[in-house]
């Protein structure tokens, strides 16, 4: 090979660089047949091997980043070992977010390390006693390690860490994006810190990243005090790799699992996923993203009934981070061998750089919720020259006229093509750095103390906050903070000024759960036949007999065993999966911004189905007619709905800010309820508030009830609580322009004149005043769907009214549409129920008669209306014209605040309604109003 020989034309480049290596090390290349080394590689290599200087190494996933870092590293120890230049201890840190990221990196670097003579040792949850024992005795070479493991070393070893690390001379922080404005984070930046105090010198920070939006940001975490000095490597070997990509749509019937009494069947939805996912996926190496633990069971339990229907060997398996080490270990292990083809339905659990080798798919079940997470995912597939596969899978509800506004947009929908196509954009979400990390700080303070037996109040603000990663936090606060602890009993101060554990922080720090920067449920275990399973959280209501989901397998509960909190297993036909815990993603403002950017072009992606397309259609047309291309509100019943089209920060501040003022709001995804609101008192809140500066966020957070968020904010008092909070889950900055713009279109919208609301909507009068001359005909109609451009009617009811309010003469029918019936599970029409019905234009001479001279009269007349108009233009009839009257807005006249749903009004007026939802019946309850309402006048 002659690709490594120094040319001299370039001192930078892969040749050059090769040749700096350790001979050694450029051996163990030569064994792995590289051909040269990657730009990043080569860029790596002489700031590393300076040692004088943090380095962020930012590449695509499967570039090369781990041997960017380590081959320099490696490098560097092996010259300083040949001239004896190395203390003893540790030579060098690698600490990474997962065991099992861990554990790869362990067998992937074992030969090279062991190539310069290097040990390596491994600490983790699962590492057991004797591999404990030997780096203790024989601290040396790499030590991969986890924050948690490191807090247990500085907390269990107290002052002989320093011996420990004594021969630190580099760390290396993986996945360091996952832990950027995290507690996780904030709890490594102080731990290194501790490290750099413990031996007394600095050390060398390397950070590994494919998904960093801002590279100052992650200057600015990996080394606080100096991120201007961090040189940032990468760029080189970005996405440039084909992509082959498919976003599927399915419409689901709705219902929660625990609603059904047949709890091997799933709803259709997932079966039709589970089908294409065993299609397609079948024969190859694929990874399935399934969002949460509870999905990853389902639809392995779906893929394997498939697979045992069909009496082939099962190659679909659950992997996520309940599950028992060897299972996971297991799953990793079939990813890797070339002989056994093999889908992983995961979590983020392989989300991260484990190397599994390449997936031929990576599957996406429902939004991914961040654009980092979709890259990190995608990353898994399309290596060694092969195009990256994306299949997307989305399910909508069905909707009609009552279905919410957030429901008919298809939000899921369009947030998912918004992540696509930031994605292909190369734009990733900032992180919140913003907070305050008091939890942490707690954790730190404490962990302090146990490793030095007690420290002054003086030295642990210097430690941790004077010169520390807490930087942020004052002495005035930190003093505060002190006095918090010591009233909850975490602390107490001795005769001479030391801070010890208090009776309760000495059982937090003696708890296995201390180590830990975030909440850690205390768990069962599942074991079968002797085998350990996985766990799950302690909570979770089971009872014996019970079923139960796990590790893709079905299982009935034999015994629970509380004092050892064990649950025995054997197999079983049926059961659900257990419920875990977990937040869920928080959406950015760009993700939402570019959602609203969908809704008002024209551009349809290629990648959508002929489903996706129909959805994307229907949400598209849904956001024009609901009037969410003019103005960011509407009215729905008695609720007023704002659309910001902001992240999650900002919605949150919204709702602390209303629900502040006494208004009950409801956070709604995309969108914002102000339940029991009309229009012109949102003009009125909107606008006072939008016209003040905007507020200290600490005083916004006064009016949370529940502001603990983080795993120790229980021991901080209600001040530091809600500052805490507010520097987290608030954004006050951010949402002044939002709640401005909100304000100005509310009252824009609030004083249109009733000559323009008129124009919107011709067939309702909008002073609705009851006209007296009568008489009236009541409508209803029951449709396929919410478009009346695009769907049909089904069926139809019309009720007519006397002038004197008496009701009589109901009359209805059933109508073929031509199409498919739509939302049966709402309007309880099926397909074969109008196969023989007639269509539209058969009985339009019947509706003619019945409307001819008459008021019509709907409760939602705008929505029943526009369906009839477009039905007699498709027949080719002259559209019904007169005077029409809704309900529904007669309602809130005669009951201003309260429900105009016509359930509601209904039960408000004791008017006997028929069980059965039908065009009929609620044609008939929507005259017996009628009826009242004219009595009433007359």
């Amino acid at each position: 090979m002659t690709s490594f020989q120094p040319s001299g034309s370039n001192p930078s480049g892969p040749h050059a660089a090769f040749g700096r290596l350790h001979r050694s090390v450029q051996s163990w290349i030569w064994e792995q047949k590289w051909e040269h080394l990657r730009p990043t590689q080569a860029e790596a290599v002489d700031p590393i091997l300076r040692g004088d200087t943090d380095v962020i190494i930012s590449a695509a996933t499967a570039s090369g980043k781990t041997e960017a870092a380590w081959l320099p590293i490696l490098s560097s120890l092996a010259d300083a070992r040949d001239k004896a230049a190395l203390p003893s201890g540790v030579k060098a840190l690698y600490v990474s977010p997962l065991k099992a990221l861990i554990n790869d990196q362990y067998g992937r670097l074992e030969t090279l390390a062991s190539k310069v003579g290097m040990p390596i040792h491994r600490r983790h949850g699962d590492v057991g006693g004797s591999a404990r024992r030997a780096l203790k005795e024989s601290p040396e070479g790499l030590l991969l390690i986890t924050p948690e493991s490191l807090e247990a070393m500085f907390v269990t070893q107290g002052t002989r860490v320093s011996a420990l690390l004594n021969g630190l001379q580099y760390v290396v922080i993986d996945e360091l994006h996952s832990f950027i404005g995290t507690e996780r984070g904030a709890q490594l930046q102080s731990l290194l810190h501790r490290v750099e105090l413990t031996i007394r010198r600095t050390v060398p920070r390397i950070g590994l990243s494919a998904t960093l939006s801002n590279p100052s940001i992650a200057a600015r975490f990996l080394r606080p005090d100096k991120e201007d000095s961090v040189q940032v490597i990468g760029g080189h070997d970005d996405d440039t790799a084909e992509l082959r990509m498919q976003l599927r749509g399915y419409i689901t019937s709705g219902g929660s699992l625990s609603d059904r009494e047949d709890h091997t069947d799933f709803a259709p939805d997932k079966q039709a996923i589970a089908d294409h996912l065993f299609r397609n996926l079948r024969g190859q190496d694929n990874l399935v993203f399934a969002n949460s633990r509870a999905n990853v069971e389902i639809y392995a339990d779906l893929l394997k009934g498939i697979s045992d229907r069909a009496r082939l060997g099962n190659e679909f398996f659950p992997h996520h981070g309940n599950l028992s080490k060897e299972f996971r270990e297991d799953v990793e292990s079939r990813l890797r061998s070339s002989g056994t083809p093999t889908t992983a339905v995961c979590t983020s659990t392989l989300e991260m750089g484990i190397d599994i080798g390449s997936a031929d798919t990576v599957a996406q079940i429902g939004a991914p919720g961040s654009v980092s997470a979709l890259r990190q995912r995608l990353g898994r597939s399309g290596r060694r020259g092969k195009p990256a596969t994306l299949r997307l899978y989305v399910s909508e509800r069905p909707v009609d006229h009552r279905t919410p506004p957030v429901d008919q947009l298809r939000a899921e929908l369009f947030e998912a093509i918004a992540t696509v196509e930031l994605l292909l954009e190369k734009w990733y979400e900032p992180p919140n750095t913003d907070g305050l990390h008091l939890s942490t700080l707690i954790q730190q303070t404490l962990s302090v103390i146990a490793q030095h037996g007690g420290a002054t109040a003086a030295e642990l603000y210097s430690a941790l906050c004077k010169a520390g990663p807490f930087s942020h936090v004052d002495q005035p606060m930190f003093i505060q903070l002190l006095r918090s602890l010591g009233t909850k009993d975490i602390i107490m101060q001795s005769s001479e000024g030391i801070l010890l554990p208090g009776a309760k922080g000495e059982r937090l720090i003696n708890h296995y759960s201390f180590y830990s920067a975030f909440h850690t449920a205390e768990e069962y275990r599942l074991v079968s036949s002797g085998r350990t399973l996985g766990s799950i959280p302690i909570d979770q209501p089971l009872v014996e007999g019970g079923l139960l989901i796990f590790a893709g397998r079905r299982w009935r509960i034999l015994d629970v065993d509380t004092a050892a909190k064990v649950i025995n297993l054997t197999k079983a036909g049926g059961g659900l999966p257990p419920s875990f815990s977990g937040s869920g993603i928080e959406i950015s403002d760009g993700i939402r911004q570019r959602m609203k950017q969908l809704y008002e072009s024209s551009h349809v992606p290629v990648y959508l189905d002929s489903t996706a397309r129909t959805l994307f259609e229907e949400g598209r047309a849904a956001y024009s007619r609901l009037g969410l291309r003019k103005t960011p509100l509407l009215v729905w019943g008695d609720d007023t709905l704002l659309f910001p089209w902001a992240g999650d920060r900002i919605m949150n501040t919204l709702h602390v800010l209303l629900s502040g003022q006494k208004y009950e709001s409801t956070l709604d995804g995309a969108g914002m309820t102000l339940r029991k609101t009309s229009l012109e008192e949102a003009a009125t809140l909107l606008g006072d508030l939008a016209s003040n500066p905007p507020p200290d966020p600490s005083h916004v957070a006064r009016s949370v009830v529940v502001k603990e968020r983080d795993k120790n904010d229980v021991y901080l008092d209600d001040q530091l609580l809600t500052r805490s909070y507010a520097a987290a889950a608030l954004d006050v900055a951010g949402t002044w322009p939002a709640l401005r713009q909100l304000a100005a279109a509310t009252a824009e919208f609030a004083s249109e004149s009733e000559t323009s609301r008129r124009a919107r909507n011709p067939n309702i009068d909008p002073a609705q005043k009851l006209a007296r001359t009568g008489p009236y005909a009541v409508i209803d109609v029951e449709t396929t769907g919410f478009s009346p451009r695009r769907d049909r009617i089904v069926e139809i009811a019309i009720v007519h009214v006397s002038e004197q309010g008496t009701v009589h003469d109901v009359w209805s029918t059933l109508i073929n549409p031509e199409q498919a019936t739509g939302p049966s599970h709402i309007h309880g029409i099926t397909n074969t129920d109008v196969r023989t019905a007639p269509r539209f234009e058969d009985v339009l001479p019947a509706i003619q008669r019945q409307l001819a001279g008459r008021t019509i009269v709907a409760h939602n007349a705008t929505f029943d209306l526009g369906f009839l108009n477009s039905e007699f233009q498709r027949a080719g009839a002259t559209v019904p014209v007169g005077p029409s009257l809704c309900t529904m807005q007669l309602t809130r006249r005669y009951f201003p605040g309260q429900s105009a749903v016509l359930s509601d009004v209904c039960k408000r007026l004791d008017i006997k309604t028929g069980e059965a939802h039908t065009a009929a019946s609620d044609a008939l309850a929507a005259a017996r109003i009628l009826s009242l309402y004219v009595m009433a006048e007359v």
